[in-house]
């Protein structure tokens, strides 16, 4: 039968390993505490990470739409122009070729007036007069052709005044904003629990053990603690 030094014993070292285990528990959850909190601290980081260039590459897109709406309407301001240019001169040769036209026709009449004036008559004068007409119109041919090449030409040169707002137009694209995909929330470890049944068990187990321990060592030294063989076997 086992005395109170063996019971005392083995309640001792059954505390003291639940102390241990308590510790150890202990110990365990701070580290994975301090391990969470440096995964959320990373994750936060990446989320101002993610923000701020989500953020860059919104103010790149809305730049660049700037970029290409202001480009656009240099480009049509100066197609417009050129147009307006074109046609203006279209207008002046056309301008020109009438007037041009007005004075060979004011040349016959007036150089016809002078022949029936002078009461000439005969195959000589209307010799004249058809030669006069001929060469009237020969201007007119002439001339409207001539004018018929400016035209062409200045639909050529609109056709390149839009070619060129095109190409001008084209050589600013949009910006093709990246996607950027949000930071993967971290998996945090679950804290341990305290000994549990086993580790109590354990302890007792570990406590019953000292305890037959110092039984045994005590019946050796024949009840003398001081005798106490802790090695001995019963």
């Amino acid at each position: 039968m086992c005395g109170p030094i063996p019971i005392v014993m083995g309640v001792l070292s059954a505390g003291l390993s639940i102390m241990q285990q308590n510790a150890a528990v202990r110990a365990q959850n701070a580290q994975i505490e301090f391990e969470n909190q440096v995964a959320e601290q990373e994750y936060q980081y990446n989320v101002l990470q993610t923000e701020a260039t989500r953020t860059g590459e919104e103010q790149q897109k809305q730049l660049q739409e700037d970029l290409i709406e202001q480009n656009t309407f240099l480009a049509n301001t100066a197609y417009e122009n050129d147009i307006a240019q074109l046609n203006l001169q279209l207008q002046q040769e056309q301008a020109a070729a009438g007037q041009a036209k007005r004075e060979a026709q004011k040349d016959f009449l007036r150089g016809r007036g002078e022949v029936i004036a002078d009461g000439r008559v005969g195959n000589t004068v209307n010799n004249l007069i058809a030669d006069w007409r001929r060469q009237q119109a020969q201007f007119d041919y002439i001339t409207n052709r001539n004018l018929a090449f400016t035209g062409q030409q200045i639909q050529q040169r609109k056709k390149g005044a839009g070619a060129d707002r095109a190409s001008r137009i084209a050589s600013q694209q949009p910006y093709l904003e990246r996607t950027i995909l949000d930071p993967m929330k971290p998996i945090k470890r679950g804290k341990v629990s305290g000994p549990g049944f086993l580790g109590l068990l354990n302890a007792g187990l570990s406590g019953a053990q000292a305890g037959f321990t110092a039984s045994s060592g005590i019946s050796a030294g024949q009840g003398d603690v001081t005798k106490w063989n802790p090695w001995s076997k019963a």
